[in-house]
Order: structure tokens, then C-alpha cells, then sequence
């Protein structure tokens, strides 16, 4: 924004988290790997580097999240150097141009500059890579996206089709988004798209591979919901002497027999865990007792068994519920003014799709009891009198009575709060998997960060091309952020800082957030007081808040651009 006041000119210019951005940046190496990797196009060179373009859109994505034709004037009202570009680069500037920077990121070795960026990032911040844990989620598109590449074509886009939708939207396409993390920090270190109807056991092999090479062997722990708990997934990793950890789902006929073991043969449970109750903090503490199966998998791996109180309280609360259901809707079967059931049939099949419905299918018992009405009706037409005949009618009805099965109540009582873990791993005890395991949510942050913080949804692209280089810069957008995070909070653990004033009203934050961190800078501006020549007569900045500078220091970064010393 410039304001002319006679011969003077005051020019006011954002700077904000901007400075925090290319700090990282520059720390990764961006730029450079883009000039590296990206090929050479024929003919003409753009005026404005795809390195320099793609940088700034970068920027854009973890600061303001613009469509494309709106990205020009966000840059226009920051400071041009913190953005890596110089005054004459912002009349360069304009959709097409991001348009064609995505297609020249998409025509480059996609696979090497996402290993070259991880490797940099590994080495430049020390990361551990010692335990690795995945998932997926979706991303989800409206419009049509005719015209795709043929499935079985070699070197194309990921197909934006129809699959199992995680964003509960099963009338709209989508892409399957793969990310895997470090237990250091949750720093993402892979990420890769799939066609949106891939399954998720079908990532695991290409993704654990990505992983040895980039760690250089096979020595890590690879952690995962159920989908890896495959056999050809598991024997996989296991063949090529990696180690996993995985949940295992309830259809495998191991959690059967074990369900089963448990009725007759007791158990030596220990407690593994305990901890505050994260919902309500008047509660009981959640407490988490675990046993080893006595019995491996079918593949040879450990079975690892928890009971954690928690969800041993839910499971018993959410059976009763069910229970109270069923029971609701057998009774509306047979309310007054509903029609009588006909036949045996018809009233058994009612009450079992109830049973089944409600999922309390052998812990209530139905009977169907037939009903006689007996009723004596003229034999002939006519007037009754004293020699009238009559003959006996009979209508049956049935109704439907239902007790609790309590055996069967006392079985499943039995198995409240159980879940288990398999994997090979040996080395691990009962403790260390289930603590291990417990950082799974966070990858499911990053999703909830990747939808919400940065808006990955809607894309307003519909090239198919560019939407996938987009999802590549969103990587970008995700170590950033998880590095920022990262650096911050192990900083105030090494000098003792015990919270940030980053939340409004200057309330702490024991566990700062980059978002937080940006939002406690985005705002701030620079003043400059030009003559008429545009020469600079005077500059000056607003306050930088004492919170933001303490979080500026803490990450190493310059306070210059917000005009102190």
C-alpha cells in the first residue's frame, strides 16, 4: 500500500511470518534442489524462474492459501525480499505463469527431488529415523475430470476416480494420499498420491522400500493401522529383515481364538500404562494392562493383547446402548395399533433383522409365541334366536418375547477394552509397543492439519497434472510446518522455557504449534517514507509482540526484518 503526501510517498508492506518461512526454506535448500531437478524446457526459458515460482507458491500455501489468479496481488503486498524475489519480479507474476511452473514440476523427476528434499531435511536437523509411522486419507474433488489417462498407461497422473471416501463423501472422486512420519517430531518424510480407488494395504510395499533406501537399511520400526496386517504385506518387510507394528483386525482367527482362550484359562495381565484422563480431568486415570497371546500368528509373529479401562468403560457403555435399542424397536413391533404379525416367519425375521441391525445378535434371546383367539360366529345367515347355530373361528397371532442371554453377557463382558498389536519385532516389550503404537494419531494430525490449517480442499485446478504437483508442494507445506514445530518445542525444552504467550489474550501454550506461530506474526508490517525519486527517507516497522520475538529467538531467526537489533 502507498499513501502520497505531497512530495512523499509512505509505502506499508506485510512481513508478517514470511521471514520464518524463508529461514526454513533456505535451511532445505529449496530453492537450489528445484534448479537442480527440475529438466531443462526446449525453446524459450521462462523470464521468472520455475525454481523462484514454485518457492513463493510455496510460501503462499503455508501462509495465505490463494487460488492461483489471486497469488500476484497477496505478493504485491509483501515485502519482495522476503519472498526470494526482487521489486521488477512482481509484474512477472500471474496465473499462467504458476500454471506452467506446476507443469514444469510435473515433467521433472518428481521421486528424486522428494529423496534429494528428505535427505537434506534428515541431515540439516538432525532427525532420527529410527521409528516410521504411516497412513493415508483422501482428498476429495468436485467436477467431472474427464478425460484422464487410461489406467493401464506407464508414466501418468494419479487418476481422480471413485473410492472409499474418508472425508464421507462417497458421490465425489478423489485421490489417495499416502504420508509416513518420524516418532522425532512428526516431521513427515515420505509422502506419495495413488489413483483414488487404490486400497490402502496396496502402499505399504512401495512405501516401506522408499523408506530402507532412504535410510540405507532395514533396521527401523514401520508402524500402521490394520491394512499392513496382511500376509503378503507383513512377509514383505519381514523376508527383507525389517520390523513391524500393526493392529490386528477382528476378522483374523487369531483374535477368535484368543477370545475364546480367555472364557476358561486366566491370564497374567500387567499394567503397561497409565495416564490422566485426556477428556474429562476429574476421572479416573486410563490404565492399560497387557498379556502376550500364548498362541503367534499364522505367519509366526507376536500377538500382543491390551485392556485399556477406557475403552473397557465405552465398550460396556456402548453394549448397553444397543442393548436398550433393540429392545426399544422389538417392543414397537408389537405396539397397540400395529398390525399383528401372520405367521411364525414373519414375526422371526422382523426380530433378527433387529438383532443384526443393533449388532446384539446372540446376546438376546427371541422366542415367538403363538396367540389363539377363539371367536363363535353363525353358522347360517340371518336373525339370531333361540335355535341358532353357531361355529367356533380361530385366529392366531404371534408376538415376539426376548430376555437377555446372560452367558452370553458375561462372555463379551469379558472382552471389554481389548485390542490387539502384531508384530515381529522381539526385541519389544509389552510397554514399548503399545507407547510406540500410541503415536499413531499423530499422523491423523497432520491429515487434520493438511484439511483444516492449510486448506488443501477444494482445488481449483482441473488438470490433472497440475493437481498432482500441487499435492507435491503440500509435502513441502507439511515438513515446513512439522520442522518449525519441531525446532520450537525442543528449544524450550533445552533452555528451560516452559510456555509461549502465542494464544489470544496472551494465554501460554505449553506445546506451541506453527500455526500459532505464524498467527502471532501475520499482520506485522514495514513502513518505508520514499521522496519522489523513490529514494527511502525513512523506515519503520510495527511492534513486534514479545511472545513472537521470544519464538524468533528460540528458532535462531534474525529479528532485522522486523526492524530491531
Amino acid at each position: 500500500m502507498t499513501l502520497s503526501l505531497q512530495q512523499t510517498t509512505l509505502e506499508s508492506l506485510d512481513v508478517g511470518a514470511t521471514p520464518v518461512v524463508r529461514h526454513f526454506l533456505q535451511r532445505l535448500q529449496l530453492h537450489q534442489l528445484f534448479e537442480q531437478h527440475l529438466p531443462t524446457l526446449p525453446g524459450r526459458q521462462p523470464t521468472l524462474p520455475s525454481a523462484t515460482t514454485l518457492t513463493l507458491l510455496v510460501t503462499n500455501l503455508l501462509l495465505a492459501r490463494q487460488p492461483l489468479y489471486a497469488l500476484p496481488a497477496w505478493a504485491k503486498g509483501r515485502v519482495p525480499e522476503h519472498l526470494g524475489l526482487q521489486p521488477d519480479h512482481l509484474t512477472l507474476l500471474n496465473d499462467d505463469r504458476l500454471g506452467r511452473a506446476l507443469d514444469h514440476l510435473h515433467r521433472a523427476d518428481r521421486a528424486s527431488l522428494l529423496t534429494a528434499l528428505v535427505v537434506r531435511a534428515v541431515r540439516e536437523f538432525d532427525i532420527q529415523l529410527e521409528e516410521l509411522h504411516q497412513d493415508t486419507t483422501t482428498v476429495t474433488f468436485c467436477g467431472d475430470y474427464a478425460g484422464q489417462a487410461a489406467a493401464d498407461q506407464t508414466d501418468r497422473p494419479p487418476r481422480i476416480t471413485f473410492g472409499y471416501n474418508k472425508d464421507h463423501r462417497p458421490d465425489l472422486k478423489q485421490l489417495l494420499l499416502s504420508i509416513t512420519i518420524t516418532a522425532d517430531g512428526a516431521v513427515p518424510i515420505h509422502c506419495k498420491t495413488y489413483d483414488g480407488n487404490t486400497t490402502d494395504d496396496q502402499v505399504h510395499k512401495e512405501t516401506w522400500s522408499f523408506l530402507r533406501q532412504i535410510i540405507g537399511h532395514s533396521d527401523f520400526l514401520y508402524v500402521a493401522d490394520s491394512k499392513l496386517c496382511t500376509r503378503d504385506n507383513m512377509t514383505f518387510i519381514a523376508n527383507c529383515l525389517g520390523r513391524f507394528l500393526t493392529v490386528m483386525p477382528r476378522t483374523r482367527a487369531e483374535d477368535g481364538f484368543f477370545r475364546d482362550h480367555l472364557q476358561s484359562h486366566p491370564l497374567q495381565w500387567q499394567e503397561v500404562h497409565r495416564q490422566p484422563n485426556p477428556r474429562r480431568r476429574d476421572a479416573a486415570e486410563v490404565v492399560y494392562h497387557g498379556v502376550e497371546s500364548p498362541q503367534q500368528s499364522s505367519e509366526g509373529y507376536r500377538v500382543l493383547w491390551y485392556r485399556s479401562s477406557q475403552k473397557e468403560e465405552q465398550d460396556r457403555h456402548n453394549r448397553q446402548q444397543r442393548l436398550e435399542r433393540a429392545r426399544t424397536r422389538l417392543e414397537g413391533l408389537q405396539a397397540v395399533g400395529r398390525r399383528e404379525f401372520r405367521s411364525e416367519a414373519e414375526a422371526r425375521v422382523a426380530a433378527e433383522r433387529i438383532l443384526v441391525e443393533e449388532r446384539v445378535e446372540g446376546l438376546l434371546v427371541i422366542e415367538i409365541v403363538r396367540l389363539v383367539d377363539e371367536q363363535y360366529r353363525q353358522a347360517r345367515r340371518g336373525r339370531p334366536g333361540p335355535n341358532t347355530e353357531y361355529r367356533r373361528v380361530e385366529s392366531s397371532s404371534y408376538r415376539i418375547r426376548f430376555e437377555e442371554n446372560s452367558a452370553a453377557l458375561i462372555r463379551e463382558s469379558r472382552c471389554d477394552g481389548l485390542f490387539p498389536l502384531m508384530t515381529n519385532d522381539k526385541s519389544l516389550s509389552l510397554s514399548e509397543a503399545l507407547s510406540k503404537y500410541k503415536y499413531q494419531p499423530f499422523v491423523e494430525k497432520r491429515h487434520e492439519q493438511l484439511k483444516s490449517v492449510f486448506g488443501v480442499m477444494p482445488v481449483w485446478l482441473k488438470n490433472v497434472e497440475r493437481v498432482a504437483s500441487l499435492l507435491w508442494l503440500y509435502y513441502v507445506v507439511e515438513l515446513v510446518q512439522a520442522l518449525a514445530e519441531r525446532e520450537v518445542r525442543r528449544q524450550m525444552a533445552r533452555q528451560g522455557v516452559a510456555s509461549l504467550a502465542l494464544y489470544p489474550e496472551g494465554r501460554a501454550s505449553e506445546g506451541p504449534t506453527t500455526e500459532l506461530l505464524f498467527n502471532a506474526l501475520e499482520g506485522l508490517r514495514r513502513h518505508r517514507l520514499l521522496d519522489e525519486r523513490g529514494e527511502e527517507l525513512r523506515r519503520f516497522h510495527d511492534e513486534l509482540p514479545a511472545a513472537g520475538r521470544e519464538a524468533l529467538e528460540l528458532l535462531g531467526i534474525p529479528v532485522t526484518p522486523y526492524g530491531l537489533t
